[in-house]
């Protein structure tokens, strides 16, 4: 297999043209490939070389992204009653902990997932409290609400392979499928043994980016699955996001579909910007 370094492609789908710029030492393997899944999967990669395609496209990310749409979902409470919801949502995201989920219904608030360099935090109107956690605490985030806002982070499949939040990993490996490259984190846990995390897995088919993401508990459980569909061009040489994320904690009887109907940049939103500042509930008493 011939190695292509420092070179672009541009494929179109759908009438629309998407041009990705592959940076230095990535691979133009393939060509351009359609959406039609019929069609054979591409030769899968060395780990290394999947993950530097992902993390160009991600460093294309320059700044805070904004993401509206709307947000279905469902959510099972202590005794077991099911609760759909439609609200609005807006997402905004920066690298690599940096996250406010706002999600509201005629204007009014419902649901507040957030993260910065310090802590995570949620508001459920539900219950009308602030849970809010350390990073790598999530256990102060208990309380019947299993969306968790580190988690969110990896879901939306924007993140630099290699970023991690948790100093418990210790490396990756890969497993090869018949459609997907699967990226498997591997952490130590409370007794030292190691177990799979979270795995991303990487699309076979051009573009060749994270289609699912999956969280396990200390048993190899699932505890979450995002999927990850409709990537599009954001603007000419820039990133390809993706316009649907279909989320669900099955251990939890809850799940999140987000259609996303834009993304935006926003240079001028950073780390000390009012959506990524931390409650004052939080650092008042940090319940």
């Amino acid at each position: 297999m011939r190695l292509i370094e420092k070179k672009s492609f541009l494929c179109a789908a759908a009438g629309v043209r998407v041009g990705v710029l592959v940076g230095v030492g990535l691979m133009l393997l393939g060509g351009c490939q359609s959406s039609d899944r019929t069609r054979q999967p591409l030769p899968a990669l060395p780990r290394v070389v999947a993950e530097r395609i992902v993390n160009a496209n991600a460093s294309l990310i320059n700044g805070t992204l904004r993401a509206m749409g709307s947000v279905d979902g469902v959510v099972t409470d202590g005794n077991g009653v099911r609760r759909s919801f439609t609200l609005n949502g807006v997402l905004f995201y920066l690298r690599p902990s940096y996250l406010r989920f706002d999600l509201k219904k005629f204007g009014d608030r419902q649901i507040l997932l957030g993260s910065n360099d310090e802590q995570y935090w949620i508001y459920n109107k539900q219950d009308g409290t602030y849970r809010c956690s350390v990073h790598g605490d999530d256990e102060a985030l208990a309380g019947g609400f299993p969306i968790k806002p580190r988690q969110l982070l990896d879901a939306l499949g924007l993140s630099l392979i290699g970023d991690s939040l948790r100093d418990k990993t210790v490396g990756r490996v890969q497993r090869i499928e018949a459609d997907s490259q699967q990226i498997l984190f591997i952490v130590r846990d409370e007794s030292g043994a190691m177990v799979v995390e979270k795995e991303y897995w990487l699309d076979r088919f051009a573009p060749r980016l994270i289609r699912r993401v999956v969280f396990r508990d200390g048993d190899g459980r699932l505890e979450m699955d995002s999927r990850l569909s409709d990537y599009r061009v954001l603007f000419d040489g820039g990133p390809l996001l993706p316009h649907l994320m279909e989320a669900s904690w099955p251990g939890a009887g809850a799940s999140l579909t987000f259609t996303i109907s834009k993304w935006s940049v926003h240079p001028a939103v950073g780390p000390t910007g009012p959506q990524f500042s931390t409650p004052e509930v939080c650092t008042s008493n940090g319940t």
